[in-house]
C-alpha cells in the first residue's frame, strides 16, 4: 500500500536490496552471494578440540572462509562466495568441502542447516559511506564484514545526523570507483578477477 514518509533526515542503508534505487551508489557496490553452514551438534569436548579459545576465526585469503563454534557445539563454517549471479551450484556441499579442507577430522558429521544470501562488495572492499545532500546519508559497501562494521556505520551516521561528523566524515573521505564494465560486463569482469584472485591464493 503507497503511502508517504516525511523526514529532515535520511539514512539509506539496504546496500545491494536498495536495487536501481539510487544509481549513483547501485554502479559502486556489487552484488555476490556467501553461505555458511551448521553441523550437527559436535559435543562440548569435540568442538573445543576444533576451536580451543573459542574465537571467531577468518583466513587471510582474498577469497576467505570464517567458522566459529556455537552455543550448542556446532561449527559453524562459511565464506563460500559465488560471483557469478547464478545459484545453480550446490552451495551447502561446496561449503562443506571446504569445511573439510580446514578440518578432515569431520568427514563423518552431518549438516545440519545451510543458508546464504547477497552481500554487496565495493572495487576496493572498503566500506562506502557518505552523503548525496546534506540531510541524505549513505552507508554500504561491507564487503563482507557487516557484523563488525554495521553497528559502528549505525553509531557514526546517528553522531553525523546530530551535528557531529568527525568520525563519519573518516569513512566519507575514502575514495570509490564504479565497477568497470557498466550494467552489461561488470559482472563477468569481476568473475574474471575474483578467479585471478583465486589462483593467488592457491599459490
Amino acid at each position: 500500500m503507497p503511502g508517504e514518509v516525511r523526514a529532515r533526515y535520511l539514512a539509506l542503508c539496504g546496500n545491494v536490496y536498495l536495487g536501481a534505487t539510487v544509481p549513483a551508489l547501485a554502479s559502486r557496490i556489487m552484488a555476490v552471494a556467501t553461505y555458511i553452514v551448521a553441523t550437527e551438534p559436535l559435543g562440548a569436548e569435540r568442538a573445543r578440540r576444533l576451536i580451543a579459545n573459542n574465537a571467531a576465526v577468518s583466513d587471510m585469503n582474498w577469497v576467505l572462509d570464517y567458522f566459529r563454534r556455537s552455543a550448542d557445539h556446532r561449527l559453524l563454517f562459511g565464506g563460500r562466495v559465488n560471483y557469478s549471479g547464478f545459484s545453480s551450484f550446490d552451495a551447502p556441499s561446496a561449503t562443506r568441502a571446504r569445511m573439510l579442507a580446514v578440518f578432515p577430522q569431520l568427514k563423518d558429521v552431518r549438516i545440519d542447516y545451510a543458508w546464504g544470501g547477497d552481500v554487496d562488495i565495493t572495487l576496493n572492499r572498503a566500506p562506502h559511506f557518505g552523503r548525496l545532500a546534506p540531510n541524505i546519508y549513505f552507508l554500504q559497501g561491507f564487503s563482507g564484514h557487516g557484523i563488525a562494521l554495521t553497528g559502528i556505520a549505525g553509531k557514526l551516521v546517528a553522531e553525523a545526523i546530530a551535528g557531529i561528523a568527525a568520525r563519519f566524515d573518516v569513512f566519507a573521505r575514502i575514495a570509490h570507483r564504479s565497477f568497470p564494465g557498466g550494467a552489461a560486463l561488470r559482472r563477468p569482469a569481476l568473475v574474471l578477477a575474483m578467479l585471478y584472485y583465486r589462483l593467488r591464493d592457491l599459490l
